[in-house]
């Protein structure tokens, strides 16, 4: 059984049809889809409630009104979460389902604690061209630098088993935005765990505008990887 948390901030165009499409996709029975809204403004709380009539294996959890924060929300989801094996995706349509699909499947035959899916392992996107490259060198830094298992940090992806996370510091962790998973994938690196690589197609979200300021996403995460190194 998996939970799948999707973190969302006015999300309302993508909601209305990306949690559909997962139940449609995966077996319903194996899954649960947890949605963490960071105090939407745009109506997707009316969209997800909606949706639950529907679907008794949805979970809708609006954090309270803090500081907006994906690494905080993410973290929210996880203590809700009721199974053992956890996927983190974006909820905008940049991870494929079949990808998800693949993602469960693996998992399912070879009972990984750890699927990373990376944007820069064979599968490269026709647009968004500059950006990707940029990621992908920032990305060929950060994987020594950090000692990280995976050539993709930031792509937010993957399947973790729970167990592992068990006596992690959490609060070292789970704050800021994407850069937590730079964050986990360092901590969980130092404990036993056998984990694979998957390769899939970087999207451009289909529905809605990207939240990212790349240039200011760029200083914060560098600085979030001195302190990491550091200790600090």
């Amino acid at each position: 059984m998996y939970s799948i948390i999707l973190p969302i901030y006015n999300e309302i165009e993508n909601m209305e049809r990306l949690i559909p499409e997962i139940f449609e996709t995966i077996n319903i029975d194996k899954i649960e889809i947890i949605v963490v809204d960071d105090n939407s403004i745009d109506g997707s709380d009316k969209v997800i409630l909606n949706l639950k009539k529907k679907y008794e294996s949805l979970i809708y959890y609006k954090r309270p009104n803090q500081v907006r924060s994906l690494g905080k929300s993410v973290e929210d989801g996880i203590k809700i979460s009721r199974y053992q094996y956890l996927i983190l995706m974006d909820s905008d349509f940049s991870h494929g389902l079949e990808d998800l699909k693949e993602m469960i499947n693996i998992h399912q035959k070879k009972q990984l604690d750890l699927i990373c899916y990376s944007r820069f392992s064979n599968k490269k996107p026709h647009d968004f061209r500059l950006r990707y490259e940029l990621s992908k060198y920032y990305n060929l830094i950060l994987k020594p630098f950090l000692n990280l298992p995976t050539t993709d940090s930031l792509s937010g992806f993957f399947l973790v088993n729970k167990k592992k996370m068990k006596d992690l510091p959490n609060e070292k962790i789970f704050y800021g935005y994407g850069d937590y998973y730079f964050r986990l994938l360092h901590h969980i690196n130092k404990k036993q765990i056998n984990y694979e690589e998957l390769s899939f197609k970087w999207k451009d979200r289909k529905y809605g505008k990207s939240k990212t300021k790349f240039i200011n996403i760029f200083l914060r995460y560098t600085y979030e990887a001195i302190k990491l190194k550091l200790k600090l």
